[in-house]
Formats: C-alpha cells, sequence, structure tokens
C-alpha cells in the first residue's frame, strides 16, 4: 500500500485575492502559491485548545503549511465559533498530547479534547504532503509489528481525543488527504454534543451545509468513525482501519444527509462498513449512493446478531449499491424488511447489484444473503446466494492472502499493513461492474470549497480501477 509522505512545500508570495462573502470576523481570504489562507497565521507550536493556560480556546484563521500543533488533553476543546474559518494547509501535523496515565490520563472523561466546529473548518491536504492528527506519545501507539493482534488490547480503539466535532449549525467541513488516529474519547460533562459520550471520530449533522471527507486515512476509533446525521456529503476515495471496539459503523449516515459513498477500502470495522437509517427525524430522507467499495473483514466485533459487516439499510434509509467488493465479512449486503424492532429500510427506493461476494468458510458463505434481512441475488452479482462454495472465485488483490488460512480470526484481520487490494490483470473482477447510473453529486466540485472530484461509476468492481483512477493509497 502507499504510505503517506510529507515535505514542507515553497510558500510563494501572494499572488491572487478572492473575492468572498465575509464572515462575522471579516476574515481574509487568500491563495498563497498552491496554498489556500484565511486569517491570520497560528503560531507554530501553538496549542490550539488554550492560549496562555485557558480551559478551552475559540481558534481562527490558518494553520501554516508543513508547521506543528498541539491539542492538550490538559485542557477543553478548541472550538471554531459561527462565522469563523480554520483553514489548515498541507503538510501540517497536530499532535495530541497529555499525561499517559493516572487520573488525568489522555482520553479520559475531560481529558479527551478535540475540535468543536460551530463555523467552517478546511484541511486542504495533498498527495505529496497530507495533514496528520495523532497522538505524540509513541507509547500510547498501535504497533504494526503485532498484527493481528487482539482489539482488547490494542491500542487503535482507546479513542485517545474528540476528534472533528460539527454542531447543528456549523458551515461546511471540507477535509482532503487528512490521516486521523486514534478518535473516539469520552466527551465532558458540559460537551454541547454527546456529553460524557464517547464522541464520533467525526460527526457532521447540519442539514443545510456541506461535509466532503476525500483520500484521507482515518485509523482507529472507538465508536463511528463517521456520522453524519445530516448534510450534504461526498465521501470519496478513503481508507478505513480498525473501526469500531465493539460497536460503530464507518460512515452512519442519518436523516437529512444525501450523498455518495465510493471508492473507500474498509478494513476491520465493527459494525457495518456504510450504513443508512432514517433515524433522527430531519428531512431530506436519508439517501446514501454507495459504489466501488471494497470492503474486508468487517463485523465481527459487532454485538448485534445478523447485522454488521458491510452494506446496510434500514429504518427508512433509502440508497443505492454498486460495483462494491464484500470479502470475509460476517454478513453481506443487508436491506431490513420489518421484522424485528428496527423499522424496515426504504425498499422502494433502494436499488442494488453487481455485488461481489467472497468467503473463505460456510458461517460467511451462508451469510451472503444476511438471514432475517429481505436482500435477493441481484443482476450482475458475482457468488450472489447462499450456497455459494467457500473460495469460489478469488478476486485476486494483488497482495492479500486469499484463500485465507483456515485458523483465521477475522476479528483481528482488522489492519492494512502491506496489503495491496488493486487487481491482479486476470482478476474475475475486472469489467464486471455497472456504469448506467449516476452519482447524486449533491457537493459541488471546488479545489478548496467542495469535492475535488466526484468519480464516476467504475468498470471493474471495488475501489482500485485498472486504468489507476479510484482509492489512491
Amino acid at each position: 500500500m502507499k504510505l503517506f509522505k510529507s515535505f514542507l512545500p515553497l510558500l510563494l508570495p501572494v499572488f491572487c485575492l478572492f473575492s468572498c462573502s465575509k464572515s462575522s470576523n471579516d476574515q481574509q481570504i487568500q491563495v498563497s502559491g498552491q496554498e489556500f489562507h484565511a486569517g491570520s497565521y497560528i503560531q507554530n507550536g501553538d496549542t490550539l485548545n488554550s492560549k496562555n493556560k485557558s480551559n478551552g480556546r475559540a481558534i481562527k484563521g490558518t494553520l501554516k503549511a508543513g508547521q506543528t500543533y498541539y491539542l492538550s488533553s490538559d485542557y477543553a476543546a478548541a472550538t471554531i465559533n459561527k462565522g469563523d474559518t480554520l483553514v489548515i494547509q498541507s503538510g501540517v501535523k497536530v499532535y495530541i498530547i497529555g499525561p499517559v496515565t493516572g487520573a488525568t490520563a489522555i482520553g479520559t472523561q475531560e481529558h479527551a479534547p478535540g475540535i468543536l466546529v460551530n463555523g467552517t473548518l478546511l484541511s486542504l491536504g495533498t498527495k505529496e504532503s497530507p495533514n496528520l492528527f495523532t497522538v505524540q506519545n509513541t507509547a500510547l501507539k498501535s504497533d504494526p509489528a503485532k498484527d493481528p493482534q487482539s482489539p482488547n488490547t490494542d491500542p487503535a480503539f482507546k479513542g485517545y481525543w474528540g476528534g472533528i466535532e460539527g454542531s447543528t449549525t456549523s458551515g461546511d467541513i471540507i477535509l482532503k488527504w487528512t490521516r486521523f488516529e486514534y478518535l473516539g474519547g469520552l466527551t465532558p460533562a458540559n460537551s454541547p454534543i454527546r456529553a460524557t459520550l464517547d464522541s464520533y471520530g467525526i460527526f457532521f449533522q447540519n442539514p443545510n451545509a456541506n461535509f466532503v471527507l476525500e483520500d484521507c486515512w482515518l485509523y482507529g476509533s472507538h465508536n463511528d468513525m463517521i456520522r453524519v446525521a445530516g448534510g450534504k456529503f461526498e465521501i470519496m476515495r478513503n481508507t478505513f482501519e480498525k473501526v469500531g471496539f465493539i460497536a460503530g459503523e464507518c460512515v452512519n449516515v442519518k436523516s437529512g444527509s444525501v450523498g455518495d459513498i465510493a471508492y473507500n477500502l474498509a478494513v476491520g470495522g465493527t459494525g457495518n462498513c456504510f450504513k443508512s437509517a432514517n433515524a433522527g427525524g430531519l428531512s431530506p430522507q436519508a439517501n446514501m449512493a454507495c459504489y466501488n467499495n471494497t470492503m474486508i473483514s468487517g463485523g465481527y466485533r459487532q454485538q448485534k446478531a445478523g447485522e454488521g459487516g458491510s452494506l446496510d439499510f434500514e429504518n427508512g434509509g433509502r440508497g443505492l449499491a454498486y460495483n462494491n467488493f464484500i470479502v470475509n465479512c460476517a454478513y453481506g449486503l443487508s436491506v431490513l424488511g420489518g421484522s424485528g424492532t428496527v423499522p424496515a429500510a426504504d425498499t422502494v427506493n433502494i436499488k442494488y447489484g453487481y455485488t461481489y461476494n467472497y468467503g473463505d468458510n460456510t458461517a460467511i458463505t451462508t451469510q451472503f444473503l444476511p438471514a432475517g434481512f429481505i436482500t435477493r441475488v441481484q443482476t450482475g452479482d458475482i457468488n450472489g446466494g447462499n450456497k455459494t462454495t467457500p473460495g469460489a472465485n478469488n478476486p485476486l488483490f494483488i497482495n492479500y492472502p486469499l484463500p485465507a488460512a483456515a485458523n483465521t480470526q477475522f476479528i483481528n484481520a482488522d489492519y492494512v499493513g502491506g496489503y495491496n487490494f488493486r487487481l491482479q490483470s486476470g482478476s474475475p473482477a475486472i469489467g464486471k461492474g455497472y456504469t448506467g447510473f449516476s452519482p447524486l453529486a449533491i457537493v459541488k466540485v471546488d479545489k478548496i470549497f467542495g469535492a475535488t472530484e466526484i468519480t464516476p461509476p467504475g468498470k471493474d468492481i471495488g475501489a482500485y480501477q485498472v486504468d489507476g483512477t479510484g482509492n489512491q493509497h
């Protein structure tokens, strides 16, 4: 797999001044060389959630390319106020710091700082120079050399910090080429969002604003990595790894949310990789177009029988699902028809097909069509039914051990490591995708203020296309 690299870009003089609507603080908006700039630069080495030992801090302006900043567990969240903008230029590192042990240890109640977004957040990393949010102390980090390792002891699921938490009145949150690690810490008792609960890694909840997550790498969360409980969204070409300890989706779409989820790689999620459920009472109806994703070994830490592992439509959720890989997941694509305590999905407005299922034992292959759901074999499915022979139609990834060893513990198969999920030249997934539909494309295409690219449906199954498009990790 291609790993993120960082370098300090050359900052050129200001050459262009954009005319923009002014926020309440009348910030200056500029492009400096290749780097977008709003307001004043925040000093290199600054603690974003404290100024002169204040308990929490309002921040706005720009984190400068290639520089380093901190979130301290000694203080409350950093807050972007309504009308304000925080820009994170490329190659920025934000380290979460704090004591490793004791009552005030990083990640404990009142000591898991995050960024509360009431205004606008733009993290504008690049492929050559991505941004990074992680804990600084290496003693707190997961050791890749120990993979596969038990989730009970893997620090990836600890939730050391509160992540990016958008309020119901936030502006846009645009996140590009940014790596986020160790999210989902407990929120403080006075938090306006999920007080005293484990936070979602990235939470967006304004139906009138835009959420873009593209080309990011998201590693380690205690609960949902992404929850969209209202908003126009584009979630494209990201990699999800080690999501959720005993519950939590890679992306959980609720009412008021409409958008595309495409070309993502999800390895080792706890609940569903991608879920549409119209809970929350907002308008419009939850609607996700979920296509050309690759899902590996999902669903094995989920405590709800029959739910978790790949794609799920329930509780009035609608959408489409085409060209998706579901490989050694606990359950296949799930469309809930109304049995049990959870309400049915909007089955009239769900379209799916061209699903490539693969399983290495009968416990997996007999749940390609999950028991208790109304999912049926569709046109273009590969290994579409529950009578599929284990190991049939190996997708031939460039570097991933299939068939899996007989003693494989899929609950621990939650890491990317050095595996490469691109397709070998002889893969039966090549040319088997369906392109006769369009993305919802609800967010505008814009290098800074929208999606850089809304990648259309691919002719090959999964997140990686043989022509080099799709996921770039």
